[in-house]
């Protein structure tokens, strides 16, 4: 450890590189995993005050993974909580029946749409969140309400439509939306706390059910949960402490999890990308020191401790860089919790909080990358003859190992095949084949660049072949296959990814809107304004189509699963189901559907048809679905013929409407896709800058032999920036011709798919500017070294 120490002293320039890539990848982890574990689920503030709740019956989880629930009846959570109120420790054991509720403002739904889903509760629930009257009275009859304080602030701000400078204030009237349509409220109070309060009853009209029964409780809250356990029983599931998690909304569930997947993704990009530059520094570096390594076997070295001394000098930078790595992520961590929050993937009051097991993980896994980057290197070291040492020239060996060449070739076979093949595999999977053949083709074409790169360069010099100095730069540049490919593979990578990664995205976004659009057989559709759907009393007379979704469990076969289903009109009061929910759930027409409604209530629906016309999986009732889910809001209504104006709807072009959900998804893909290239592109940077460094640095002797032959200061630094640009415009050029030929490929599977023609779409733009970047930053370090060294290198010592 002790010569590993030395060595990297004495060699600070040869292992930057490495240094550099391993703090900025322990930065990375560090900060994520501190940004990650912070953002734990989190009960809404409205249960401060109940440190222990009950929460519905779960009947299994969703196709996502997350638990579904089954509502208690309004008559079962009644018998629940009254039977609570008996534990000993248990003051109060309150319903939280939850229900939409939006102001409006100006005639039009005003505040957040997504967050007034759950601003609707009763007068008793507010006690839960610890809620006071600060003015006026409770309410006591349907129309009354208490109005939440809107200039409060927190972690569920007052979403609910009320802003700072529309107070309300006891005797006043207000207009609300409800799922019914608008109504006018009188408010009896105002409360310190968020939301609109009505009489418990009204609440339990209005509401699908209750999920959820608080308790106020004396003591110790962990010993009166286990007292309520026992009466429970499998009636409900007892949250407390920590666990009462489970009780965030699932909107708000859905945006952390959005937040967790972009942390994810760069955590691993980063992860693998640190790997590949730590392995492509080592193994130049353990090119450029043969000599030095066959010295030390022909002075009795073995194998053994060559290797051991190669990864105790990676140990020693890995453990510095994480040490610099570790800091600088938690500090930036909080940084980001704002952006964070407002790109819409952590939810409104997210805090960053100190993560030491976060950033001891991200240590560890900082030395260990180090480690794995080295291995290769330390094995092909290892392998150095000690004649090594006695050579009076270190010619460069190949570049090309038989392993290499191995992966490299099938790589390009294996992609070249999957494309010619793409028009036989199934249309629902020809997307993904397609980006599978694109991602075999780039690597193959990073593996295989030191025997490409030469072509490559002849064909780029070829106008300027008779000139001397491009020929020195061509054959210096061909002659060392090794150190142009190092060059060259991180910009070939980065030109790669972005044009096909944000050419896939563009030429997706420029058909999607259009072949959604073609799926609404109207021209005009009534969409909701400001609101999250429209009400009862908007869909209700408009000259049109229209579904109300809803969520109902369905027995079968001894399961219980959760369904989407949509309520349409009719005068029937069965169900109608499509033919794969039908052999899904093993019904036919005349068998009867087992189902929960959203309000819990059990019922038997009889199968009236199976049809492929059915516009979901499941088709009910349009009454039924508003009887038992109050809630309920519909998307939209085709109209076929002039719209009835409506609070909280506007008419728009079909067209229109599907860009809204585009432009939603869009600005979310290309967050994740711009954060995903900005790393990569970083990466690129670090490692063609640390490429040319340590070459140029090891290249003293060439140098200065070119000084002595009678080049000048300035004819030996363009040849150092011509070679390093030459490198950079090799592999541009190798990654946007093998990109463009996999996206074209993924273009034909996309057309295929939707059975149109899809125009291509090539982000030159996007890849000149980070082929730019790689080229800068190569010129810059390709120069660095030679303006150090300019006096030694010219005065021939």
């Amino acid at each position: 450890m002790r010569l590993a120490w030395q060595t990297v002293r004495h060699r600070r320039a040869a292992f930057a590189g490495t240094f550099v890539a391993i703090a900025a990848g322990v930065a990375l982890v560090s900060g994520a995993g501190s940004l990650a574990a912070s953002s734990r689920p989190q009960a809404p503030d409205r249960y401060d005050a109940s440190t222990v709740a009950v929460h519905s019956p779960s009947v299994g989880q969703d196709e996502y993974g997350n638990p579904e629930y089954r509502s208690w009846t309004t008559p079962e959570a009644v018998r629940i909580a009254s039977g609570l109120r008996a534990v000993p420790g248990v003051r109060a054991a309150v319903a939280d029946p939850v229900f939409y509720v939006q102001r409006i403002a100006a005639g039009r739904p005003a505040g957040d749409a997504e967050a007034s889903l759950r601003d609707g509760h009763s007068w008793p629930a507010a006690a839960l969140g610890g809620y006071r009257l600060t003015a006026g009275r409770p309410p006591v009859r349907r129309g009354e309400v208490v109005a939440g304080d809107p200039a409060c602030q927190g972690a569920e701000p007052c979403h609910g439509g009320a802003s700072p400078g529309d107070l309300v204030v006891p005797g006043e009237t207000v207009r609300v939306l409800t799922a019914d349509g608008p109504q006018t409220w009188t408010v009896t109070g105002t409360a310190d706390g968020p939301g609109w309060y009505v009489p418990a009853d009204d609440a339990l009209r209005r509401s699908s059910g209750v999920r959820v029964i608080g308790l106020l409780v004396d003591g110790d809250p962990a010993a009166v949960a286990q007292s309520v356990r026992r009466v429970v029983g499998d009636r409900g599931t007892v949250l407390a402490g920590s666990d009462r998690g489970a009780l965030e909304p699932d909107a708000v569930s859905r945006v952390r999890w959005l937040g967790a997947q972009l942390l994810i993704a760069m955590v691993s990009l980063s992860v693998f990308v640190t790997v590949f530059v730590v392995a492509a520094t080592c193994g130049l570096g353990a090119a450029q020191r043969r000599r030095e390594t066959g010295l030390l076997r022909a002075v009795g070295a073995t194998p053994g401790q060559v290797r051991r001394t190669m990864v105790a000098e990676t140990l020693v930078v890995g453990a510095a860089a994480g040490l610099t790595g570790v800091p600088a992520g938690a500090l930036a961590a909080p940084l980001l919790a704002g952006p964070l929050v407002r790109a819409g993937l952590e939810p409104a009051g997210f805090t960053v909080t100190a993560q030491p097991v976060a950033w001891a993980a991200a240590y560890i896994l900082g030395v260990v990358v180090a480690l794995a980057g080295a291995v290769v290197a330390a094995w092909r070291s290892s392998r150095v003859p000690p004649l090594e040492a006695l050579r009076e020239t270190a010619a460069e060996r190949r570049a090309m190992t038989p392993a290499r060449w191995l992966a490299g070739v099938l790589g390009a076979v294996g992609g070249t095949v999957l494309l010619a093949l793409l028009p036989r595999v199934p249309l629902t999977q020809r997307t993904t084949a397609g980006t599978g053949a694109a991602m075999l083709l780039i690597g193959a074409a990073a593996l295989l660049a030191p025997v490409l790169i030469g072509p490559l360069v002849r064909a780029v010099t070829w106008p300027v072949r008779r000139s001397a100095t491009a020929l020195l730069v061509r054959e210096g540049t061909r002659t060392a296959a090794r150190r142009t490919a190092a060059t060259a593979a991180p910009a070939l990578l980065a030109v790669a990814f972005t044009v096909l990664l944000t050419g896939m995205v563009a030429t997706i976004e420029g058909v999607e809107g259009t072949d959604r659009a073609a799926d609404i057989p109207a021209a005009l559709v009534l969409a909701p304004d400001g609101a999250p759907g429209l009400a009862a009393a908007a869909v209700r007379g408009q000259p049109g189509r229209s579904a109300l979704p809803t969520r109902v469990l369905v027995g079968h076969g001894g399961a219980t699963e959760g369904l989407d289903a949509a309520g349409v009109d009719g005068p029937d009061r069965g169900a109608v189901l499509t033919p794969a929910t039908a052999a899904r759930l093993g019904l036919r027409r005349g068998d009867d559907v087992r189902l929960w409604w959203a309000d819990g209530t059990a019922a038997r629906v009889p199968v009236r048809a199976v049809t492929r016309d059915a516009p979901a999986g499941l088709c009910l009732p349009r009454a039924l679905v508003r009887e038992h889910d109050p809630v309920a809001l519909t998307p939209v209504v085709l109209l076929d013929g002039a719209p009835v104006p409506a609070t909280g709807a506007r008419t728009m072009s079909a067209r229109a409407y599907v860009q809204i959900d585009i432009d939603a998804e869009g600005r979310l893909v290309r967050l994740f896709l711009w954060v995903l290239l900005g790393l990569t592109a970083g990466y690129a940077v670090l490692a063609v800058a640390n490429t040319m460094a340590m070459s140029t640095a090891g290249r003293r002797a060439e140098f200065r032999t070119l000084r002595l032959a009678g080049a000048a200061a300035g004819q030996a630094k363009l040849v150092a920036v011509a070679e390093a640009l030459l490198a950079v415009v090799a592999g541009t050029l190798l990654g946007a011709v093998v990109a463009a030929v996999a996206l074209t490929g993924v273009r034909d599977a996309v057309a295929a798919e939707l059975q149109r023609a899809v125009p291509l779409v090539v982000p030159w733009g996007a890849a000149s500017l980070v082929a730019l970047v790689c080229a800068v930053a190569a010129t810059l370090a390709s120069v660095t070294p030679r303006l150090v060294r300019a006096e030694t290198a010219g005065s021939g010592r």
